[in-house]
């Protein structure tokens, strides 16, 4: 019995010497990435600017080549990218990834047709989305 009644205390003992101070806890800021959302007052005074237009966007495709969540990794493959393709490349935000797509094509069949030439350059990930694309002057 006095066995258990020691070992009873030493473990009370032991086992509330760790506490667990508010401090031990330094949490940082998160690093996320500034997102403007467009306004839609009518107030002419406001000084967002958004930086889509929509005046020359028609419904389109682009080739989706990767997503990330960091931008440098991105940008790292769309500079080895723009010495070999000649469509422009794009690197677009949308919660909660950076996304690199390729091109401006008016018909899925013209970009499933350069999605295959993607393919051939070592990017076996890339397929086609629908989105709003630029128009070709």
């Amino acid at each position: 019995m006095r066995l258990l009644i020691i070992l009873f205390f030493t473990s009370i003992i032991y086992g509330q010497s760790d506490f667990i101070l508010p401090s031990d806890f330094a949490d940082n800021p998160p690093n996320l990435p500034n997102v403007v959302l467009p306004s839609f007052d009518d107030n002419d005074d406001s000084e967002s600017v958004s930086d889509i237009d929509f005046t020359n966007s028609v419904k389109g495709y682009r080739i989706q080549i990767m997503i990330s969540e960091d931008e440098k990794d991105l940008i790292n493959v769309k500079q080895k990218l723009e010495l070999i393709i000649k469509e422009k490349i794009y690197i677009k935000f949308e919660l909660p990834n950076y996304k690199l797509r390729v091109g401006n094509f008016d018909s899925r069949k013209k970009a499933e047709t350069y999605r295959n030439k993607v393919i051939q350059l070592g990017y076996r990930s890339a397929w086609v989305v629908p989105t709003l694309i630029e128009l070709d002057y």
